[in-house]
């Protein structure tokens, strides 16, 4: 039977929706700042010339090559009261005084997602912004050294600029993989508890795979396509740098 439009009339007054998509953009946002200041960060201290810096730049690419279903399990386990280690290890550092569920607790299990997901991530974007890094001419340093600039007027006035396009492609390419996560949400805590950490990608799987609703799951997947279209139309009209 043609519905027409009638899944999207009645989609957007679905309060499970509603509250679905603004969990997405707390997900996709919160993840975003974590997963461009830290990046930065490391991509700058892995382009100063010191000993052992191409071990280190070996290491900090471990988090992206681990599975994401290796990392949510171990999380899942570490995260645990009684026996996880984390809680172990906070205890003792006298930062908790009684165990945590991180992840079965709606006020800390997106927090701790985020952590989690950003620290996956953090690699793929240290590794852009590095390569960003190394293709400013050491020159240009040379030449604000010699006119009295210090280092952090040096990253203010030359560095963060030239990164600019760099910074901005790595911003827009989180927000659009983080906006899509599924697989290590559904694999440490499924949407809960309750409905704390149910994203669209997640609402889109109960909806289709179980109970069954495939019309509207399609809807919803339709939905998020031509929003992030959108984003990203407006990302490079507007937000995006016109030039160096």
């Amino acid at each position: 039977k043609y519905v027409g439009f009638h899944n999207f009339s009645r989609l957007f007054k679905d309060l499970t929706f509603q509250d679905s998509l603004a969990k997405s953009f707390l997900w996709a946002l919160g993840n975003l700042v974590i997963q461009l200041v830290v990046p930065l960060g490391i991509a700058l201290i892995l382009n100063q010339k010191i000993r052992g810096i191409n071990l280190a730049r070996s290491l900090v690419m471990l988090p992206w090559i681990v599975p994401a279903a290796t990392i949510a399990i171990c999380m899942r386990w570490m995260l645990l009261p009684r026996i996880g280690i984390i809680n172990e290890i906070l205890l003792s550092l006298g930062i908790l005084r009684r165990q945590i569920h991180f992840l079965g607790s709606s006020t800390t299990a997106m927090p701790f997602l985020i952590l989690l997901n950003s620290w996956k991530f953090i690699p793929f974007g240290t590794l852009l912004i590095l390569a960003a890094l190394q293709t400013i001419p050491e020159s240009v340093f040379e030449a604000a050294a010699t006119d009295g600039a210090k280092g952090f007027q040096q990253f203010r006035y030359i560095t963060f600029p030239l990164l600019g396009s760099m910074i901005w492609f790595v911003g827009f390419l989180a927000f659009a993989w983080n906006f899509n996560t599924f697989d290590l949400i559904w694999l440490t805590t499924q949407g809960g508890p309750g409905t704390a950490t149910q994203t669209l990608p997640v609402l889109i799987y109960r909806t289709a795979f179980k109970i069954f609703r495939l019309g509207e799951a399609a809807t919803m997947s339709v939905f998020i396509a031509l929003l992030l279209l959108v984003i990203g139309i407006l990302y490079l009209k507007i937000f995006a740098p016109k030039g160096e």
